[in-house]
């Protein structure tokens, strides 16, 4: 892998994620949603994997310069989505969602842990945690001690799907019957080669769009690419397949490049 990813990056400056109701993709599976005046995170990671993995393309901008959010959501416990480097530079207030078990990991932070199928709502968001098929571990003394989750989030009238970090499962078309349709769902599509040891806990590009097929999702975006080399395929390849099998099974698809937003 080279030492820097040739994968264009848009460069944000704060005040542009506070205009509208907009999605932002801040690379990996960083996303910014501003909805209804509400600001939420997912997976904030900015710098390099824990403090060891560099990032070969860089963040869109700095997480001290991110606006305040009010809620941060996480998704399992891995390096590269509970980032704390990232977590000690936002501007503090925020609340933070995540899976039974991740506090061991999160003390003098503001948060409400989640089983799979548990709901809070907060500030006018309803936030469900759904289950995904992975996995946790942040040492060798610590492995699956938290849970790993999906996200069903509800706020100012759009309905949004995050998947975190996860395989192909049934549990998909299960969630669409269930809880859909789905106005976005943001899908993992990258780190999935060699198949023999990625394909339990990591969607390819085609079981990604396979899985928003499944959730009944009138718009599907793909995550979890774009800053680290955590897999064995080329780095430009997750989103430029994802596009192409949505083209092939009629999904509307919007790909998103490290900074780009996406109003709402």
């Amino acid at each position: 892998m080279p030492r820097t990813f040739d994968i264009p990056v848009r460069m944000l400056s704060p005040e542009a994620l506070l205009e509208g109701d907009l999605v932002a993709f801040l690379g990996h599976s960083t996303v910014w949603l501003r909805v209804a005046g509400c600001h939420l995170l997912f997976d904030p990671i900015l710098g390099p994997i824990g403090g060891v993995v560099r990032r070969r393309t860089p963040p869109p901008l700095s997480p001290e310069s991110l606006p305040q959010p009010d809620l941060v959501l996480l998704s399992h416990a891995h390096l590269d989505h509970l980032d704390r480097g990232t977590l000690r530079a936002l501007p503090s207030g925020f609340r933070i969602i995540c899976g039974l078990g991740a506090a061991r990991y999160l003390e003098g932070y503001h948060l409400v842990e989640l089983d799979w199928l548990d709901e809070v709502r907060i500030s006018g968001v309803r936030i469900l945690a759904l289950p995904a098929q992975h996995w946790s571990q942040r040492t060798f003394l610590d492995h699956n001690r938290a849970l790993w989750v999906s996200y069903l989030v509800e706020v100012g009238g759009i309905r949004l799907f995050f998947g975190g970090d996860t395989g192909y499962f049934e549990g998909f078309r299960e969630i669409g019957e269930e809880f859909g349709p789905f106005d976005l769902a943001f899908l993992p599509c990258g780190a999935y080669e060699p198949r023999r040891l990625m394909a339990p806990f990591h969607l390819n590009p085609a079981e990604a769009v396979r899985a928003a097929d499944d959730l009944r999702a009138r718009l599907g975006l793909p995550i979890h690419w774009g800053a680290y080399a955590l897999g064995d395929e080329p780095p430009e390849v997750p989103p430029r397949l994802f596009a192409e099998e949505a083209h092939r099974r009629g999904l509307q698809a919007e790909v998103l490049f490290p900074g780009e937003i996406l109003p709402l």
